[in-house]
């Protein structure tokens, strides 16, 4: 409030319930509180470790959390050109801002420039990964990632795919437009999220497309979660629950062939 730019690291996004009266009950409304007189300028990284067997309080994925609350602005980038992009845009609002990192992207490579990497990608633009004319697929962080790794075996199943990575995906800075585009060619959608079901933000994405979108489609917006139960420090529990490749293929197949029209 005072005018620094805080850069802020919370381990596993568990924790921020520990503080969770700043987080959501100060940070996020002091704008409002304080009649846009006063700013806070935070950016608040935190990394969704699922997968590595860390139990139900080191594997939340916090979107579906931190989206109840108006003031956040929510990022979740799918690579390393993306994160710099939109890292720069975060340090430069005067929005809170939550970077939602994986710690499966942590290893990869992925292309950057060289000389430059004072570049801005903007929020609330979502990034086309593939075009496609049957479906569309909306994803955001590593499923995004996953969705266009899978791009040539919906090929061999005779789907074409659009992938659309959300990047921004606080519900007031989703890329309804670019969305829309989309579903006027495919009439049909799937909202892919490793979230459970109970902490994504599908539902609502959904319930919005269905509202801005209907004339464009040829059947109800559909959604792939995880299970909605805790994750297990048991790595074969863990996968288990967790959204695997086979279901997003499967289930993408399934929703592209039926005839709705």
């Amino acid at each position: 409030m005072s005018g620094m730019r805080s850069i802020i690291e919370i381990m596993f996004p568990d924790f921020s319930l520990v503080a969770a009266d700043q987080i959501f009950n100060q940070i996020g409304k002091a704008r409002h509180m304080y009649g846009n007189t006063t700013d806070i300028p935070l950016v608040l990284r935190t990394r969704i470790a699922v997968g590595c067997g860390y139990g139900g309080q080191h594997s939340m994925d916090p979107v579906g959390l931190y989206a109840l609350f108006s003031g956040w602005r929510i990022i979740a980038p799918s690579n390393a050109f993306d994160y710099i992009g939109l890292f720069n845009t975060a340090m430069q609002s005067n929005d809170p801002v939550l970077i939602i990192e994986h710690h499966f992207l942590y290893p990869l490579k992925f292309k950057v420039p060289e000389d430059e990497l004072d570049y801005f990608i903007p929020f609330n633009k979502a990034r086309i990964v593939t075009e496609g004319k049957d479906i569309t697929l909306i994803a955001y962080g590593v499923m995004a990632y996953r969705c266009e790794r899978l791009i040539s075996r919906f090929m061999d199943k005779g789907i074409s795919v659009e992938i659309i990575d959300l990047r921004t995906i606080d519900l007031p800075g989703l890329d309804f437009q670019t969305i829309a585009e989309s579903l006027k060619k495919t009439g049909a959608a799937i909202i892919v999220e490793e979230a459970p079901a109970n902490l994504s933000i599908g539902a609502k994405i959904a319930a919005s497309l269905t509202e801005m979108c209907f004339d464009y489609l040829d059947g109800p917006v559909m959604r792939l979660t995880s299970l909605d139960v805790p994750n297990s420090v048991s790595r074969m529990l863990e996968q288990a629950a967790m959204i695997d490749d086979e279901t997003i293929i499967n289930y993408t197949v399934l929703t592209a062939k039926r005839q709705w029209k």
